[in-house]
């Protein structure tokens, strides 16, 4: 069924987004604010994510109808900043990294308003590019002096600063949220751009991310220029693509032709959501997560996989956790749990194990944790019927099992010894640990 020494990629972990949410939520009483982060980033309340997305806003943005879709620059004019704007999401930040949360990713969706072309934050009119010609190097600017504050004063880790995000998509006003059109050539000129400044202030530590792909399918045009560039190639160790409206055979070209072209380069799947209206808080929703992280993991082969909203008021298929307008409402869905069953228990470092077959009707994926030697396998069953799942770890002796389905959520619901076979039940996500004794 495996072979342990047959190893895939390595974990760098799981993790979520503040846009959206974190600059309201920051703003909420302490015990509420803190239990919507322990569900993230607790590993033993919650599903103990271990990375974190934080927003760079563009601020301006009167045009945005919705507030919660606003953000808060830092820059009050060119090369003058006031770092106690964002405070909320600042706080969200803080209280994050106080959970022991060490990977952070700074990202940015446009340019503050007079580095556009519209002078709005939004997009440009046509939906083409919205960076001004003379203001890349003010951009990079910006976005290095953001990092080197959140690192510097607030003792934030920022692992990843992402400049760019959905290139491919027309941006303009009426989408009602910051996005910025780039193409591959613009991405190439900003990535170096932003590169350079990042060597020449010695920003220790961090890496440059791209290019958060709106989709699989189209991002191979943006591929070949950015990797072939001889400052790129070799300063940059990712490429980031979103799995929204991605077929697994989308997943695979890419996974491919990047393994086949640059073997050095890995793959995070940094943004999804399941896009569909109305509310959904069961487990239809959740096994399409469980399905989507499945399939990037196991597929496409990506090294991390980051969710995007954490928290959602609107009527959508979204927040791992609902609230609702005005209130400080906490509200779980199954989806929360289903991220779990793979967040909580596959750390950074562990790596997915390669499996020769599955059972049918099943979706497994396995991984081992060398620092605490702990082999862990994740089970989604998709089938209206429960399963007989074989167990075939025989040089384990302990078992754990903790299950996400109707009647559960990311429950203990077995430990003991190594059986030979083990129900799964319907519709459900279930993570097996196996352990010495």
């Amino acid at each position: 069924m495996f072979d342990i020494s047959d190893k895939a990629q390595t974990i760098e972990g799981f993790g979520v987004s503040g846009a959206w949410w974190s600059q309201a939520v920051g703003g909420w009483t302490n015990d509420k604010r803190n239990q919507i982060i322990n569900l993230l980033f607790d590993q033993d309340v919650g599903i103990g994510l271990s990375i974190y997305r934080y927003n760079i806003g563009a601020g301006s943005g009167e045009e945005i109808s919705d507030p919660w879709r606003r953000t808060e620059s830092f820059e009050v004019e060119k090369g003058i900043y006031n770092w106690s704007h964002d405070g909320n999401a600042k706080r969200v930040l803080k209280e994050i990294h106080r959970k022991g949360v060490q990977n952070f990713v700074a990202f940015a969706n446009s340019p503050t308003a007079r580095m556009t072309k519209s002078g709005l934050v939004t997009g440009e009119e046509n939906g083409k590019s919205n960076l001004k010609e003379d203001r890349y190097e003010d951009f990079a600017v910006y976005l290095v002096d953001v990092i080197n504050h959140l690192i510097k004063d607030e003792g934030i880790p920022i692992t990843y600063l992402s400049p760019i995000n959905e290139p491919q998509w027309d941006w303009r006003r009426e989408k009602g949220q910051e996005g910025c059109h780039y193409t591959p050539d613009e991405c190439v000129k900003l990535l170096k751009t932003l590169q350079n400044k990042i060597e020449q202030q010695s920003v220790k530590d961090v890496k440059v991310s791209a290019i958060e792909a709106g989709e699989w399918k189209t991002a191979q045009e943006y591929i070949d220029p950015i990797f072939t560039d001889n400052k790129l190639m070799t300063a940059l160790t990712n490429f980031d693509a979103h799995s929204y409206w991605s077929e697994p055979g989308d997943k695979i070209k890419i996974a491919n032709y990047m393994n086949k072209n640059y073997p050095s380069i890995k793959l995070n799947m940094s943004e999804w959501t399941e896009m569909q209206q109305k509310r959904d808080y069961g487990m239809d929703s959740a096994l399409v997560l469980a399905n989507t992280i499945h399939d990037d993991l196991t597929l496409a082969n990506v090294s991390s996989w980051q969710y995007w909203i954490a928290v959602s008021k609107y009527d959508f298929h979204d927040g791992l956790i609902y609230t609702n307008e005005g209130t400080e409402d906490v509200e779980v869905t199954k989806r929360l749990w289903a991220m779990g069953n793979y967040s909580k228990f596959i750390r950074p470092g562990a790596k997915r194990i390669k499996l020769s077959e599955e059972p049918d009707s099943l979706k497994t994926s396995l991984f081992y944790d060398e620092t605490i030697q702990q082999l862990i396998y994740v089970v989604i069953n998709n089938d209206e019927n429960k399963l007989c799942v074989p167990i075939k770890f025989n040089h384990f002796t302990y078992m754990e099992v903790f299950e996400t389905s109707e009647s559960n959520n990311l429950t203990n619901v077995y430990q003991g010894e190594i059986k030979e076979y083990f129900n799964v039940k319907p519709e459900s996500v279930t993570t097996f640990i196996m352990m010495f004794e």
